[in-house]
């Protein structure tokens, strides 16, 4: 079995808006290989978010191609691509806004079971109560809304959800950002365990350094659309290359460990 999962090549991505074009993505190549974290970083409107929705297949590339276990997302009829699109979840900024707030902790993550056809309604209540039980959510609240949840109690759920057709990536958008320093580290942690427990591999997007140290195996640096540094992550913070990514370096704040569960 080959060891790149996703592999973009010389992608391109190129919006035309009223005051012109503009390059969000110039020529990057990436690889996700299997089992690995990949962390991307860069500060806001450096393309990463872009990046990762094009190795997704959820937008189409100017230029270059994505492939996914060795299909071309871009060239995938559409019922093909729906049948690859469970294989590649994604975890958002703002838990509460990705979750459906009509829905309690359990509904949430029954939902994706339910739009794919997989098992009966007492099979995927199984199976939720188990992912949830995964996250760290105590099963008895399992009928509460997200709004009766903690943020980071809600990003568990939106975990849980992400899991829940057995993806073999896991794309992580700025997952913990909107969370207490505390709560970050928690989630981290879960990460983390999730991907050695289940050998997943994450796509995951930051603007902190600090954070994808933690998780990631390799680090890719992006300012304004394009690579400018990727090594392993041990290698950059020792000895960074470029001036853009000693910036964000000199930015880092540290990520508590020494907090209990949300």
């Amino acid at each position: 079995m080959p060891d790149e999962l996703v592999r973009a090549e010389s992608v391109t991505k190129v919006f035309r808006t009223r005051a012109g074009e503009v390059r969000a993505v110039d020529d990057v190549s990436l690889t996700v290989h299997r089992g690995e974290t990949l962390g991307l970083v860069g500060e806001s409107g450096s393309g990463k978010s872009t990046m990762a929705r094009l190795m997704m297949g959820l937008q189409t590339p100017t230029s270059g191609r994505v492939e996914f276990d060795g299909q071309d997302l871009n060239k995938l009829p559409a019922r093909e691509l729906r049948t690859l699109r469970p294989r590649m979840q994604m975890v958002f900024q703002n838990p509460y806004g990705s979750l459906l707030p009509h829905f309690s902790a359990i509904g949430n993550v029954m939902e994706p079971l339910r739009l794919h056809e997989r098992g009966d309604k007492e099979s995927r209540r199984t199976k939720a109560l188990e992912l949830l039980d995964l996250v760290g959510i105590n099963t008895g609240h399992a009928e509460l809304y997200p709004r009766q949840f903690s943020g980071g109690q809600q990003q568990r759920i939106a975990i849980a959800r992400a899991l829940a057709l057995e993806p073999d990536l896991l794309v992580c958008d700025e997952p913990t950002s909107s969370l207490d320093v505390s709560i970050q580290a928690q989630i981290l942690e879960l990460f983390t365990d999730l991907r050695d427990r289940l050998g997943l591999s994450f796509l995951f997007i930051s603007h902190n350094l600090a954070v994808v140290e933690r998780l990631a195996d390799r680090v890719a640096v992006m300012n304004k659309g394009q690579l400018v540094e990727e090594s392993t992550t041990e290698a950059l913070f020792r000895a960074p290359q470029d001036d853009y990514t000693r910036q964000l370096l000199s930015a880092v704040l540290p990520i508590r460990q020494d907090s209990g569960l949300s």
